[in-house]
């Protein structure tokens, strides 16, 4: 399997509306299929002052998704609804991290 992750902050002047809209289209993204799980996420803000000493805080989001293999990532990176997500959010997003894992059983 493999688990593509997006981590990423949202620009300031983004309001709720708009970050829900975009947070709707890549729920969206759940149609494509070669996606096997999409889920997306926003930073835990523990209330363990030992582990907020090691966690990292660069990014405020996250979206992942599961593929059973790359050809399925590959698929969904083409497919036209993940091409204007992903689109969107480049515009919205001032920093974005990703990262591709192959998750064995």
């Amino acid at each position: 399997m493999i688990r593509h992750m997006v981590l990423f902050n949202l620009r300031d002047d983004i309001g709720d509306s708009e970050r829900e809209e975009l947070f709707a289209g890549i729920r969206d993204l759940r149609k494509i299929p070669s996606v096997r799980r999409i889920e997306t996420g926003t930073l835990l803000d523990p209330g363990e002052p030992s582990y907020r000493d090691h966690m990292s805080r660069d990014f405020a989001y996250a979206l992942l998704a599961d593929f059973d293999d790359e050809d399925g990532l590959y698929a969904y990176q083409k497919d036209p609804a993940h091409v204007i997500v992903a689109r969107e959010i480049r515009k919205r997003a001032p920093d974005i991290k990703i990262v591709d894992f192959v998750i064995s059983d």
